[in-house]
């Protein structure tokens, strides 16, 4: 692995640990906000860091990406399933059966999602695709229903959390139909100002709005907005530019983990044997998924050359 490529994986891999963390920041916010406006506080911070990302890096010329109907197109459409994925995300965390760990291990089933909802698009599937769904599934079973005395039942806020993931994979969908007519950035802007807007309305259509909550739940929708999004979108944008797309799915499912272990750690969030096997059958189902067949063929193959003679 030549240096561009060891730099790129490391960008990614700190992405997939911001965005980890992330799922701690959410459940710390719950605490104190309804999702709607826990959502329009990190979405109007992260559209705020963007724009001056933006115009750090584009400069002179930051106002020509906004001018295009692919934008308007994009930054609606994206924004769209933003919101819907964040509020059932978020929703699902502030309910007392799902913590940062279970929720980030059920988001990261958009990895499988998306070329299972690409089939509508006329996208191609094979076999280890779907053994990575089957895989996944069985570690969703483990990690979210829990026995009960005449039962098996699983949890609301489970429940909210793998829709979120339909919206998730419909949102990955939408970017890359986009992404070759938009530049990044004006579509990540885009997109952020159009869910914190909506996220706005609804919270107050529906949510309490106290300020003495805004202030108790500030530092976690800065850091949401400020790291999760601004800085972890644009070291993932950097990061992609020089790493096998392959190997850049993997690394970022990796934030599934971080979330357990951020739970663990600073919330002293337990999973039981049987959700930490679930967890385990997700993250696999994931790689599979992701992983090409001739990159395991390849790695048989290397080792039984390498065996030494008989």
């Amino acid at each position: 692995m030549n240096r561009e490529k060891l730099g790129s994986n490391l960008l990614l891999l700190t992405t997939s640990i911001i965005w980890g963390a992330g799922f701690v920041a959410q459940e710390m916010g719950s605490d104190h906000l309804g999702p709607n406006a826990f959502n329009g506080a990190r979405y109007s911070f992260g559209a705020v860091c963007l724009a001056v990302i933006l115009l750090v890096w584009h400069r002179g010329k930051a106002l020509n990406g906004f001018r295009s109907r692919d934008w308007v197109k994009a930054s609606l459409s994206a924004g769209l399933f933003l919101f819907l994925g964040s509020l059932l995300q978020q929703a699902g965390i502030g309910d007392e059966s799902t913590g940062p760990g279970k929720a980030g291990f059920i988001t990261g089933l958009y990895v499988v999602l998306v070329p299972l909802m690409g089939l509508g698009l006329g996208h191609r599937t094979n076999a280890q695709m779907w053994a990575g769904v089957a895989i996944a599934t069985v570690g969703l079973w483990l990690l979210s229903f829990n026995p009960g005395n005449e039962q098996w039942a699983i949890g609301r806020g489970d429940l909210l959390v793998f829709f979120g993931a339909f919206c998730w994979a419909a949102h990955v969908l939408v970017i890359d139909r986009f992404t070759n007519r938009v530049s990044s950035l004006h579509l990540a802007l885009g997109q952020v100002t159009v869910c914190a807007v909506a996220s706005w309305l609804v919270a107050l259509l529906v949510e309490p709005m106290e300020w003495a909550s805004f202030r108790a739940a500030f530092l976690p929708a800065l850091y949401l907005g400020s790291m999760s999004i601004a800085v972890a979108f644009t070291l993932q944008i950097i990061g992609q530019r020089k790493a096998h797309p392959t190997h850049a799915s993997i690394i970022l499912a990796m934030e599934a983990v971080v979330g357990v272990f951020a739970g663990w750690l600073i919330l002293s969030e337990k999973l039981s044997e049987r959700e930490l096997g679930g967890c385990l059958l997700m993250f696999c189902g994931m790689v599979l998924s992701q992983l090409p067949i001739r990159f395991i063929r390849l790695g048989l193959t290397r080792r039984a050359n390498d065996k030494p003679p008989v």
